[in-house]
């Protein structure tokens, strides 16, 4: 009976494909499993809650640099200048958006060390492209094309890399990068590939999200990269660090945070790891 299940299963997806009215029920049924695989691996957008502050809180006290990509007005690089014990920690923000751009310099006096502030996105590679500015400095402006809000004005703005950027500054370690580029971090990270192959980040977070579907990317990737970098990868929650069962759900284009950490900083984070996911 056993080795006859396949063939049974086989026609009944066959079956199942053709019908006119069980076809939508199972595509309506797929869209909801999917919606809760995606509440299973987040937990929300607030840092205070979702595990970015917690992460923050065991690696930003011991840190001297750190990288924002997609820092927008500054909420999350305050946080961490703020409990970084070393007062010559220096910070760089990279944020391309005009509007943002302008309110985190009039902030500059509001942050607890060193800082420089970059109107430019990164990616892969160096040169200009269009970005989709949101009214108000909106979280949701992006590279990407369709992902950002109707109201969005498409401006050109210069790209720049993590490799480029840190090489002209001289720094020869990063202690944190955090990317949050609204489907471009991908890119942001294969920017980024001399000085990961170098394993001269100690810890990068990045998010994923549905618009890594439109520029291209996916989770799978990001894994062999990092990994292949020498890099352990992380799923982020309230909690902790989880260690993601990637073949259990595949690609699910949700919004997630994921850490990805270099062998040197795997004892600073013992205390944040926790089971399989």
């Amino acid at each position: 009976m056993s080795a006859m299940l396949p063939v049974i299963l086989g026609k009944m997806h066959w079956w199942a494909s053709r019908s006119q009215w069980l076809f939508p029920a199972v595509v309506k049924i797929s869209n909801q499993c999917q919606a809760i695989i995606r509440c299973r691996l987040n937990d929300g957008i607030d840092p205070t809650r979702n595990g970015e502050f917690l992460l923050l809180s065991l690696l930003a006290p011991g840190a001297k640099t750190f990288i924002d990509v997609g820092a927008n007005i500054g909420t999350w690089s305050k946080e961490f200048a703020k409990l970084i014990a070393d007062r010559n920690g220096y910070g760089v923000l990279f944020e391309p958006s005009p509007i943002a751009f302008r309110r985190l310099c009039e902030k500059r006096n509001e942050f607890a060390c060193r800082i420089d502030i970059v109107q430019a996105a990164l990616g892969d590679t160096i040169g200009e492209t269009t970005f989709f500015m949101e009214p108000e400095a909106g979280e949701t402006s992006s590279l990407v094309p369709g992902f950002s809000r109707p109201a969005a004005t498409a401006i050109k703005v210069p790209v720049t890399t993590i490799d480029h950027e840190i090489g002209k500054r001289g720094l020869g370690l990063v202690d944190f990068i955090k990317v949050d580029a609204e489907g471009f971090d991908l890119k942001v990270l294969k920017g980024a590939a001399r000085m990961l192959r170098q394993k001269q980040i100690g810890v990068v977070q990045f998010e994923y999200n549905a618009p890594w579907a439109e520029a291209g990317s996916t989770l799978a990737e990001a894994r062999r990269y990092l990994e292949g970098m020498g890099y352990e990868l992380f799923l982020l929650k309230g909690d902790g660090l989880y260690s993601p069962q990637f073949q259990r759900y595949g690609e699910y284009f949700g919004y997630s945070n994921y850490v990805a950490v270099s062998p040197h900083c795997a004892a600073r984070i013992e205390g944040l790891r926790r089971e399989q996911i």
